[in-house]
């Protein structure tokens, strides 16, 4: 088998990818050099086996080298350039740019690392759902390797630990390594040490004989109590986090538009509206995607995205871009207010569907799971058990239950109506659960125990999901507070700079408030109603954990930032509008 790190720009026609073909023409230019290094690295070649990178350690060190010589001629030439302009700014910028090379070597040689961290954290979401679904066919008789070889098959329900499982098969089927080496060569590679601990253990507990349902129960349990507690983490870091946000968007904000807003209307200059248009409509977005992209590194998720709402929002754009351009006898403000709304409706309606769709069945489905073992304990079969619930009342999830029921009766197998089931909700847990119920069914009909243990650990991960919301739900106050202060700064300080001073006993000394340009009006809060979009679409990644959630809070911030400019006039005396 070729390594990327010989191969050979022709390789490319024989399966590999670009990263292979770039590799390997690196290694034909540095391989002397990189050979001697990475026979004195030998730590690379573990750093490059616990990561999701598929190169050698000489291919790796090759590929450093060529990007460092690559950067550094970029920055000779952008030296030369400058000279031969002779221009100082840019002869400053590029000196700006000489640590380039040696930071393009460092980051290329630390790119093993930084994929280790990806794959751990994706495997770490799917982790206490898969050692849940090997306590519960473990339950039923079926082994762990079994089980392995089960979840390898469930790309869909399991993506990231699927492919984990599918390493420890391609060692016992395609190599030849025992199941115990294999498990064991598995948690030497593997860069999280949770699932790293699960696999010694269980070679731990094949080679002295104990107890192995215990042990995964126990495993479960301290997993189940490690995910907890990061949740609680999470929380903690998104509130710095809000607090950052807060800080920005809100005190900086405010305090930018303050200067902004007495510079433009005070000297009538546009200056001033330039200053806020860059903040709000480049800064604030810009801040914005960066603060969401931080919480999803933070927050736990699942493999499964519902695009829906985004695609649905996609179709709204240009509704939206179409009323903005429509001449009507409306602001700026009031224009692009309304055109806000007309975009995010139908990605709400279907967002706000979805999610609860999404929490009436997480929340439905351990009672589900609990009656159908109890249907087992009096000696149903689970079709029977199915076809008895269909008239018990489980929210959303009846209509599903009662279809359920259907198909049973109509001869379909329990396994295909269940899959059925699964493939067709768009709750990942739920999807999850349906799945594991399949395969207990399918692993003998399912022992009273594999049911009770399956309705146990869904309950456990629906009062763990419930409590995650909770502790979320307050920094949406913080977003909607945000979003609300800068609308109404600018109110108050267009009532402020457009009052009249009293001095006392003489009203000669009285200068005249300064003219209030309208225009300018319209702009500040134009800006301060795009500004409060954004912040609903982080508030509805900040406190629901989900960015299509945020469809709905920057409706409602819109909203609320339009009936507060008209609320306001009514006590503020301002003519703006």
């Amino acid at each position: 088998m070729k390594t990327s790190g010989k191969a050979t720009p022709r390789s490319s026609a024989e399966g590999l990818g670009p990263l292979d073909v770039v590799s390997g023409l690196a290694y034909r230019i540095f391989g002397r050099y990189s050979n001697g290094i990475a026979a004195n690295s030998p730590w690379l070649r573990d750093e490059i086996l616990k990561s999701n990178m598929r190169i050698t350690p000489e291919g790796l060190i090759s590929l450093a080298f060529l990007g460092g010589v690559i950067s550094a001629v970029a920055f000779v030439a952008e030296i030369g350039l400058a000279l031969v302009l002779a221009n100082p700014l840019l002869l400053l910028i590029s000196g700006a740019f000489a640590a380039t090379p040696p930071l393009v070597f460092l980051i290329i040689m630390r790119a093993p690392r930084i994929s280790q961290g990806s794959r751990s954290a994706a495997l770490d979401n799917e982790l206490p759902f898969m050692v849940g679904f090997i306590v519960v066919l473990a339950g039923g008789g079926i082994s762990p390797i079994a089980s392995i070889r089960r979840i390898a098959r469930m790309s869909d329900v399991f993506p990231n630990a699927a492919k984990e499982c599918r390493r420890i098969l391609l060692d016992i089927d395609v190599f030849g390594l025992d199941p115990v080496t294999a498990l064991e060569k598995a948690a030497e590679t593997s860069p999280n040490k949770p699932f790293a601990e699960l696999l010694y253990g269980y070679t731990t507990i094949i080679k002295t004989g104990g107890d192995m349902n215990s042990f995964l129960a126990n495993k479960l349990k301290e997993i189940y109590e490690a995910r907890a507690l990061r949740v609680k983490k999470s929380s903690e870091t998104i509130g710095t986090l809000a607090e950052g946000y807060v800080t920005v968007t809100s005190v900086l904000g405010i305090s930018l538009f303050v200067l902004f807003q007495a510079e433009a209307l005070i000297s009538h200059s546009s200056s001033g509206l330039q200053g806020i248009e860059v903040f709000g409509l480049v800064g604030v977005p810009a801040f914005s995607v960066l603060f969401i992209y931080l919480l999803n590194a933070v927050q736990a998720r699942y493999p499964y995205v519902d695009y829906a709402p985004f695609v649905v929002f996609g179709l709204s754009i240009p509704v939206g871009i179409v009323f903005f351009v429509l001449p009507l006898p409306l602001t700026l403000f009031e224009h692009t207010s309304v055109a806000l709304i007309l975009m995010s409706l139908a990605p709400t309606v279907v967002a706000v569907r979805a999610t609860r769709e999404r929490t009436a069945l997480e929340k439905a489905l351990p009672d589900f799971i609990r009656d159908i073992s109890e249907g087992r304990k009096i000696g149903l079969s689970p079709e029977q058990t199915i076809q008895a619930l269909a008239d018990k009342h489980y929210g959303l999830l009846s209509k599903h239950v009662k279809k359920m029921s259907a198909q049973v009766s109509w001869g379909v197998s329990t396994v295909q109506v269940i899959s059925t089931f699964a493939r067709e909700v768009r709750s990942w847990v739920t999807r999850e659960a349906g799945m594991l119920l399949t395969e207990v069914i399918d692993v003998g009909g399912g022992t009273v125990r594999s049911f009770s243990d399956m309705a146990d650990f869904s309950r456990k991960m629906n009062d763990l999901e419930s409590e995650k919301r909770s502790s979320l739900k307050p920094y949406l106050f913080i977003c909607y507070f945000s979003s609300i202060m800068v609308v109404v700064t600018t109110f108050i300080m267009v009532y402020f700079i457009s009052t009249p001073i009293n001095f006392g006993s003489s009203s000669s000394f009285a200068p005249p408030p300064p003219t209030i340009n309208r225009s300018a009006i319209d702009i500040l809060l134009t800006v301060s109603v795009v500004e409060s979009w954004f912040i609903g679409m982080v508030a509805g990644k900040m406190g629901e954990g989900g960015v299509a959630e945020g469809f709905k809070h920057a409706l409602a911030l819109v909203v609320i930032a339009l009936v507060s400019v008209f609320i306001a006039q009514a006590f503020i005396h301002v003519s703006i509008l």
